[in-house]
């Protein structure tokens, strides 16, 4: 099988847009860190594996190498991204001078059927091609690279455009093949913008250099990791191979009374007590489900105890806790797909069943119910009977009695926006 001579791995995006949750490149799913499961699989189909990270995962990154290389001689390197140089144009330029000849550029976050890259390989190298990248169609926006066309033929990548004018329905995975890296280092030099596109636009310079540039239309299964909701479809894709067994850690106590439906993941020392349901779910560490729990299609990371919840289609921190009948709703009474705010601006999930979202260390007092597409941030409390209808800010201490002056410090604690 042909090999790449580099894969170039961005993994050192900030994870703003990933709030409450955070390290969106380093999110366990089955035990293991999201890059150690993506380092595995991608060295199957490359020569060289170079990383780039923040400063401050650098060690970490470096742990999760040593690892996968068990005592082999496999080309791995990790790059600090230099702090000077912003975005993922920024974290390209990092890699000045530490990759020659050709690279696979790919997204730490973004997880796809592996295979095609063969068919990426084989056609670069048939067609002596200096640019490929792989498209997929959407039937809905997504806030990404959009193709725009002539006559077939790839012309120019568009980042981000309004969503009324996107160029066609094919979106831009970050998967993308130069022949030289030098070339596309040069690119980015040169090109100056306002906007957070630098590395597209270079591209765009190289398009216009050379007629050797294709893309190849994929359509099979994408997950990207970008929102913190994309977080359920990840856990699908970790699941799906488990099909409706259980994969339980050690020390798992399950009451007699309790009902497990698969595909679903268990960890070590997790207590699911009498008469809890749980079903297709990834469940972290040390967790509690007391019993009379509902667990279902959800994400509980390490520590989290429940008591008498409904807990669907929701990604709980870890050591999350839930006073008895607190709730998370997951559906809205008009069917529509559940939106969410990202940074002030209101986002399209496109998820029929979306619950909520709460960040580490945060309590949820009994009673209380957390409208669809709520996100709650760290270490904030929630009193008793409240119903959060907008998102709440880390940090937030809310209570009935004390709505003007909640927040640890001062301040409302509410997010300047409402979930629905």
């Amino acid at each position: 099988m042909s090999k790449f001579k580099n894969i170039l791995i961005l993994a050192a995006g900030d994870s703003t847009r990933f709030w409450p949750l955070k390290r969106k490149s380093y999110f366990p799913f089955l035990q293991k860190p999201l890059l150690q499961h993506q380092l595995s699989n991608l060295k199957n189909y490359s020569e060289s594996l170079s990383v780039i990270v923040n400063q401050s995962d650098y060690q970490f990154a470096n742990s999760i190498i040593k690892q996968i290389k068990n005592g082999n001689n496999y080309k791995f390197q990790v790059i600090n991204q230099k702090q000077n140089l912003k975005g993922q144009g920024g974290a390209i330029l990092s890699a000045k001078n530490k990759i020659k000849a050709e690279v696979l550029i790919l997204n730490a976050e973004d997880i796809f059927k592996f295979d095609i890259l063969n068919q990426c390989i084989d056609t670069a190298r048939d067609k002596n091609l200096d640019y490929l990248c792989l498209a997929k169609k959407v039937n809905s926006y997504f806030p990404g690279g959009y193709l725009a066309t002539k006559k077939n033929k790839l012309d120019q990548i568009i980042e981000k455009p309004q969503p009324k004018k996107t160029p066609s329905n094919l979106v831009k995975l970050v998967v993308d093949y130069f022949k030289d890296f030098s070339q596309l280092i040069l690119a980015l030099e040169k090109t100056k913008t306002n906007r957070d596109d630098q590395y597209e636009q270079a591209i765009n310079v190289l398009l216009r250099q050379t007629n050797r540039r294709e893309y190849i239309l994929y359509d099979d299964f994408w997950y990207p990791l970008k929102y913190p909701w994309h977080v359920l479809g990840m856990i699908q894709y970790f699941l799906d191979p488990l099909k409706n067994e259980i994969k339980l850690g050690k020390n798992v106590k399950i009451a007699q009374t309790a009902k497990i439906v698969g595909p679903c993941f268990i960890d070590d020392n997790t207590i699911v007590g009498d008469y809890a349901l749980v079903r297709q779910s990834h469940i972290g560490k040390n967790c509690l489900i007391g019993g009379y729990s509902e667990v279902a299609r959800s994400y509980l990371a390490e520590g989290v105890s429940l008591h008498r919840n409904y807990i669907g289609d929701s990604v709980l921190d870890t050591k999350v806790l839930f006073g008895a009948e607190a709730t998370t709703a997951n559906f809205r009474f008009d069917g529509g797909s559940v939106k969410s705010f990202i940074k002030s601006k209101k986002v399209n999930t496109n998820l029929a069943k979306f619950g909520a979202i709460v960040g580490a260390g945060s309590k949820i007092g009994v009673n209380s119910t957390l409208l669809p597409g709520v996100k709650i941030g760290s270490n904030t409390l929630i009193g008793p009977g409240e119903t959060i209808y907008e998102d709440v800010k880390d940090n937030t201490f809310l209570f009935k009695t004390s709505r003007t002056k909640n927040k640890m410090g001062g301040g409302s604690g509410m997010a300047p926006n409402s979930a629905q």
